[in-house]
């Protein structure tokens, strides 16, 4: 199946090779032939299905990394992106740890899974009920708790958002921005930052339109057309396309975790903005307070 540029050449293709599919007007034609495009010769296919398929016949050949200029394979070019945008999209929300690819989160999970409530084996996290099968995973999971603030670079955890602070200047920054000086760790984040100032977005939808500076974020928006949603909750079944907030927030309703605790009162949200919904209560009281106590003294 050919590229198709514009309407005419729709027209001229309502008959993929994929599916043999015949459409009956040139817009059911034109989006049925940009919905997955191969990386290698851009040519394009309505299901993922079909484009694996397609991918083979391009093993042993590589794709150019528009960022590093590296040859990667097909098959590993999603992954291969994650390194420059620094990337784990994959977070276990029972112990925080982060992974590049779903099946090693997937391999994780089942660590904390693997035991049941009421065996003399597993180990009760007292504060939100969550189990673990042993001592080790418990005690990463309380740092949820005891140190919610975490390292983009190394995955450490902190207590006290100042010590996070402190702890991130010591990662080296070599890579410096003209424009605003923020600096990176690699000359790739770099290089995607700058084209925050210069406006560049290279990397288009075939749909809509939209552009992107990040062929990552290209990737993710491309799931709001095709339908996609690789993000499985392993308890019960539900699937998402994006992981980095339903995902997340989801599996809290599973696991029973609130690690977000009010420093007032000591109640206890698995979501950050409910917590910041709960303080206004604390707020207007002491609002309230000082109303009454200006009264008094008038």
């Amino acid at each position: 199946m050919e590229n198709l540029e514009n309407t005419q050449g729709a027209v001229e293709h309502t008959k993929t090779h994929e599916c043999e599919e015949n459409l009956e007007n040139t817009q059911g034609a034109v989006e049925h032939t940009k919905t997955h495009e191969c990386e290698v010769c851009t040519k394009v296919f309505l299901r993922r299905k079909y484009l694996t398929k397609h991918m083979k016949r391009h093993l042993g050949k590589k794709i150019t990394c528009k960022i590093c200029a590296k040859g990667i394979a097909p098959e590993t070019y999603t992954k291969h992106l994650r390194i420059h945008s620094g990337e784990k999209p994959y977070t276990c929300d029972m112990c925080g740890r982060t992974f590049h690819e779903f099946g090693n989160l997937k391999m994780h999970i089942s660590v904390h899974t693997s035991s049941k409530l009421g065996t003399e084996n597993s180990y009760r996290c007292e504060r939100c009920d969550s189990v673990f099968a042993t001592k080790k995973h418990l005690r990463r999971h309380i740092d949820v708790h005891d140190k919610p603030y975490q390292c983009d670079f190394c995955g450490k955890q902190f207590s006290a958002g100042h010590r996070l602070n402190l702890h991130r200047k010591g990662h080296e920054n070599k890579y410096k921005c003209e424009v605003c000086d923020k600096a990176f760790a690699t000359s790739s984040r770099l290089n995607i930052h700058v084209m925050t100032h210069t406006g560049e977005k290279p990397f288009r939808c075939r749909t809509c339109g939209k552009s992107f500076c990040a062929m990552l974020n290209l990737h993710i928006h491309e799931r709001i057309h095709t339908g996609e949603k690789p993000y499985k909750c392993e308890v019960c079944g539900k699937s998402f396309n994006r992981k980095d907030n339903l995902l997340y927030k989801h599996m809290k309703i599973h696991t029973g975790e609130k690690p977000y605790v009010c420093k007032v009162c000591n109640k206890c949200f698995n979501r950050s903005e409910n917590l910041k919904t709960h303080m206004k209560v604390h707020q207007d009281k002491n609002i309230f307070t000082s109303i009454l106590f200006q009264e008094c003294i008038a």
